[in-house]
């Protein structure tokens, strides 16, 4: 027991394994392990083992069997380009993945399972890939942090807070077809494989070297960064030119090291000639960087998943600087210098945010760098007692992350841009809130009217209520196998407008006797007796067993409704047997600028048509 603590990757693997089996349903269309833009990392592999074609015709085949119906978790990654069209992303995945491919496609065969390169087997073997490169990244980052002076207890201790205490735990269990613990394993192992080229008389680890960064730079090109880390990792300009005087004694150690790099970097250029006839293709179309307009302080503040403000870790981290440049300004400033270049590259991608759940995912593949100054942290201390207080205080991060992981995979967290009032409201949320967030810049005009059940009033279906239960007063509305509509408004479309650009919001206290119903919230567009726009927000995410939850919804309008068209808002239940109650229903008519950003603010509902 005593030296426990040198098991500490292998803990955290089985740690993560439960939580994958606890939260992870590669068996649901909605929670396969190759989805987002894993799907497009994968492609590649189906495509030449299985499909035979590099054009990806069989995408739709495979999105219709495995995924949702609705598309909506659709990936579209292929590209048009020269005679045909291109995989808009690097393969490197794909190679780090073939040999779980190739081992998931002969259990499919032996299982009997189609051996299309998306059931089962596939699905769980790109699950195992992850889990593999979490432990081969906590593992070498604890002796990449031995080298730079840990004790092997503290390095475990640091390892078990980047793999539990940031997102890589989101993007490891959750997401883990997409790049960053890969990223995050293989730039470890560089640095350490880099190391030990420097400190050593072995030139063997100059080719071991060179293929993790082919590796690194094919599966993410930006990531070619981590060369600037070099002469930390390195120490002094005279381990340096020893180094190089060893590898020009041992030339044939650097020839093989480069004709590796460089046939592993010969691939994609292969793979757009065999696609579309061309050797140089920029596949991401019109999407690029913007080197002029970085968000460099956004992407490390903002509360739209600013790095600081959901992995704080990494902001206690910075304070290792302080050591560092006590102990030595050189190694200092040369990972200051790395952090700067990498972040103002990360932020001046034209989606500066990347899209990302449980915070910044762009930072995860340099978390090495954050173990590192965590050490510097340490090391600044002599007190035991400041130095239990930083531990105190990496523990307690650390069980926020995981209170903060458990609140992302429950999207509690919305997906769409997160501001400061959303932040705060999903902060301490255990269940998932509807709440619809309008911009008070966006609102022209506001016209309201509530209905809190306590007398009739000119609403729709009146007879729905009942004094049975309230969430204030003595009565509430009731939608069940009797009336399926509840209380609601009715009002001439355009009567409550004053322009174009509008829409409906709806709040209500809910009821429901138990935690999922099929009842929707509806606005329905109709003319003349005829349906022109039925738009259902289902609540069945939202409500808890035999407790009131306010929910809020918004609508956009539809555009060109004729002058006669009514809007009707109600609930909808279709149970059979189990009603839901309604109380305190308020409908507010928004007129908003009629100005492109309003058009289609995140979280409104946009009309069916």
């Amino acid at each position: 027991m005593k030296y426990l603590y040198r098991f500490t990757p292998e803990i955290i693997l089985l740690l993560y394994v439960f939580l994958f089996f606890g939260f992870k349903g590669p068996e649901k269309p909605w929670d396969r392990v190759i989805n987002s833009d894993g799907k497009a990392y994968y492609a590649y592999l189906p495509a030449i083992f299985i499909q035979h074609d590099l054009q990806y015709k069989f995408v739709e085949d495979y999105e219709w069997v495995y995924y949702p119906h609705d598309k909506a978790a659709f990936k579209e990654f292929r590209m048009k380009a020269g005679n045909g069209v291109v995989n808009k992303t690097f393969p490197g995945m794909a190679l780090v993945w073939t040999p779980f491919f190739l081992t998931a496609h002969f259990v499919a065969y032996l299982e009997l399972f189609p051996l299309d390169g998306y059931s089962p087997p596939y699905q769980y073997m790109i699950a195992l890939a992850s889990l593999f490169f979490l432990w081969l990244g906590a593992r070498t980052l604890m002796r990449l942090l031995v080298k730079f002076g840990s004790s092997e207890k503290n390095a475990a201790f640091i390892a078990a807070v980047i793999t539990l205490g940031t997102n890589l735990i989101y993007y490891t269990i959750s997401e883990g077809s997409m790049t960053h613990v890969y990223s995050f394993a293989l730039i470890t192992s560089f640095l350490l494989t880099t190391y030990n080229l420097t400190h050593t008389q072995k030139t063997k680890w100059f080719g071991i070297s060179a293929f993790l960064l082919a590796l690194i730079i094919l599966i993410r090109p930006t990531n070619a960064l981590v060369l600037l880390l070099v002469p930390f990792v390195t120490g002094s300009r005279q381990r340096l030119e020893e180094t190089l005087d060893r590898l020009k004694a041992n030339k044939s150690s650097v020839i093989k090291g480069v004709i590796l790099f460089l046939l592993l970097m010969f691939i994609p250029f292969l793979l757009w000639k065999l696609q579309c006839g061309k050797w140089i293709v920029y596949s991401y179309g019109d999407e690029g960087f913007q080197f002029l307009k970085p968000y460099f302080f956004s992407i490390l503040g903002s509360y739209n998943r600013g790095w600081f403000v959901y992995t704080p870790i990494a902001f206690v981290s910075v304070f290792g600087f302080i050591g560092l440049f006590r102990k030595s300004w050189f190694h200092a400033l040369v990972l200051l210098i790395f952090l700067v270049m990498f972040t103002y590259v990360a932020s001046s991608w034209w989606v500066w945010y990347y899209a990302s759940k449980c915070g910044q995912r762009i930072f995860i593949d340099v978390y090495a760098v954050v173990g590192l100054l965590l050490v510097f942290l340490y090391g600044n201390f002599r007190s035991v007692i400041v130095r239990r207080t930083i531990t105190v205080l990496l523990i307690a991060l650390t069980a926020l992350n995981i209170f903060q992981y458990n609140q992302h995979i429950k999207w509690i967290f919305p997906p769409y841009n997160i501001t400061s009032e959303i932040f705060w409201d999903s902060f301490f949320s255990t269940e998932k809130t509807a709440r619809a967030y309008i911009p008070i810049e966006a609102i022209i005009a506001e016209r309201s009217f509530t209905n809190d059940l306590e007398k009739e009033l000119p609403w729709m279906n009146n007879k729905s209520r009942t004094n049975l239960v309230s969430y204030s007063g003595s009565w509430s509305s009731k939608a069940d196998t009797v009336l399926p509509y509840s209380t609601g408004m009715e009002v001439k479309a355009d009567s409550l407008f004053t322009t174009a650009n509008r829409l409906i919001r709806v709040t209500a206290m809910v009821l429901s006797p138990r935690e999922r119903t099929d009842a929707t919230l509806v606005t329905d567009f109709s003319s003349a007796g005829k349906g022109i726009s039925y738009n259902p927000f289902y609540l069945q995410t939202f409500v808890q067993a035999d407790k009131w939850v306010r929910v809020q919804v918004a609508f956009y309008v539809p555009g060109g409704l004729p002058k006669d068209a009514v809007a009707k808002v109600y609930f909808y239940n279709p149970a059979k047997y189990l009603p839901i109650f309604i109380d305190d229903m308020k409908v507010d008519y928004i007129s908003l600028k009629d100005e492109a950003e309003y058009k289609k603010i995140e979280g409104v509902v946009l009309p069916a048509h």
